[in-house]
């Protein structure tokens, strides 16, 4: 499915306006469903269905993992996704549990699970310079095709100190880092010796979704919230807000940046 839909348009420049046509992002509801039963209903741009299935289910704590262990009692293949006119159904061969949902700050109706859980505090030894921060977020802010076309989408990449590895593209930003998260675990990808590079604001449950992945830093040309800041804290996460140009605020855990 298409990721943009092209539309006409009355187009005003100057004082003059003509008939046109523009690219706008493509929006469908995405309902998950356990055992018949509907569970939860999202929009997000219906690429990478797969990849934020598994990452929200992952990062939000709907399964549990260990070193890949899920694999093993939960196959992603077994996963049932239907492709309605309205709407994308996607099926899951699991039981999900009862919980309380959270509605977010974020557009397309964010949700979270992971409020008031604890989570393992990260334990590593990353270190990047500052300087490859600079050159790896724009290089990230080039690989934006659909947000070049559309204006309307948020972007979402995993890297480690040598190259970017994956990059996701979504109406939501949660979903964008959901796609990461998913598309890393599907790849056996390790999660803990990396940077995870947002286009959006980096509020809590962002910041919660990295930690339940174990990513030991997020990066964003936007502003944290303080709540974001309280639990990269306690959860020692690495948090960088602001990126413009060589400029970056370092908010939290400074000890992974390295001066150059």
């Amino acid at each position: 499915m298409n990721p943009s839909t092209k539309i006409k348009i009355i187009q005003y420049r100057n004082g003059l306006s003509s008939e046109t046509s523009d690219d706008v992002a493509s929006e469908k509801r995405l309902k998950l469903f356990s055992n018949n039963k509907e569970v939860l209903s999202l929009l997000c741009t219906p690429t990478m269905v797969k990849e934020l299935i598994v990452g929200f289910s992952l990062s939000e704590g709907l399964l549990k993992h260990d070193n890949g262990e899920l694999q093993s009692v939960w196959c992603s293949e077994r996963m049932e996704i239907l492709w309605k006119d309205e709407d994308i159904e996607v099926h899951l061969p699991i039981d999900i549990p009862e919980t309380t949902a959270t509605l977010t700050s974020g557009c397309a109706k964010g949700v979270t699970f992971t409020m008031n859980k604890e989570m393992p505090i990260l334990r590593d030894d990353f270190k990047i310079s500052i300087s490859a921060i600079f050159e790896f977020y724009r290089e990230f802010q080039k690989m934006s095709e659909l947000f070049k076309a559309t204006g309307g989408v948020h972007s979402a990449a995993l890297c480690d100190e040598r190259e970017i590895l994956a990059f996701a593209e979504d109406i939501g930003r949660h979903n964008a880092a959901d796609k990461i998260i998913g598309y890393a675990f599907l790849e056996n990808i390790p999660m803990q010796d990396k940077m995870l590079l947002l286009s959006g604001r980096l509020s809590s449950e962002i910041v919660n979704k990295a930690v339940r992945a174990q990513i030991p830093m997020l990066i964003s040309r936007a502003a944290p919230t303080d709540m974001a800041v309280e639990i990269a804290n306690k959860y020692r996460v690495t948090l960088i807000g602001f990126l413009r140009g060589h400029q970056l605020n370092i908010y939290t855990n400074p000890e992974r940046v390295k001066k150059d």
